[in-house]
């Protein structure tokens, strides 16, 4: 097994633990380099520390839901708007299941800088304006719509003291995110202020 394979082995095998409801402040790094099969030396050797690749593990998790989303054919998506509120709320469900996982992952995404997680909705938002707005806008809009979305997944009870939103109630939450999105996009009847 080369290094990227072996890196890869190593984060798979967390995102696997994570998807078997592991929590994640209970993940060691001997638990993973058994399951994985390596040794705990190749995990210090590919990671600075358990909690990068607990973060890594679960951004990675994160980025292929969003990237591999696709609204089913029940859902009968077709508004590029509507499929970018359809992926917020899933990935948002996908943090509501595992908050504990997500609430570290972002922690550790704004304290050491991490502007990934918002590249991921670029498809999205280049399907809603085309070529009316440039990279730079694009990448501005992203952070404008997924940073309310993280802070507020951090600590959702001081969020609903200060909303009287209940981020807990799936549709008080899917409320919340088409708001966001609206208010974000300055949405006049589902068109983007171009």
């Amino acid at each position: 097994m080369n290094d990227k394979d072996a890196r890869n082995n190593i984060i798979q095998t967390v995102v696997n633990l994570l998807a078997e409801g592991e929590d994640v402040g209970r993940i060691t790094v001997r638990q993973v380099a058994e399951r994985a099969g390596v040794s705990v030396g190749l995990i210090n050797y590919h990671f600075n520390s358990k909690n990068e690749l607990l973060g890594i593990a679960v951004a990675t998790h994160m980025a292929k839901m969003a990237t591999d989303f696709s609204p089913s054919e029940d859902d009968e998506v077709s508004d590029p708007v509507d499929k970018l509120k359809t992926m917020l709320k899933q990935l948002y469900g996908y943090g509501e299941q595992h908050e504990k996982a997500i609430k570290f992952t972002i922690t550790q995404n704004l304290l050491q800088g991490g502007f990934h997680a918002p590249l991921y909705v670029m498809p999205a938002l280049k399907e809603i304006f085309g070529t009316g707005k440039d990279e730079m806008h694009l990448r501005t809009i992203a952070l404008q719509i997924l940073l309310p979305i993280q802070v507020t997944s951090l600590n959702p009870e001081k969020f609903l003291l200060y909303s009287g939103i209940n981020l807990h109630d799936e549709g008080q939450r899917n409320e919340y995110i088409d708001t966001l999105v609206e208010n974000v996009l300055c949405l006049g009847k589902n068109k983007p202020v171009e």
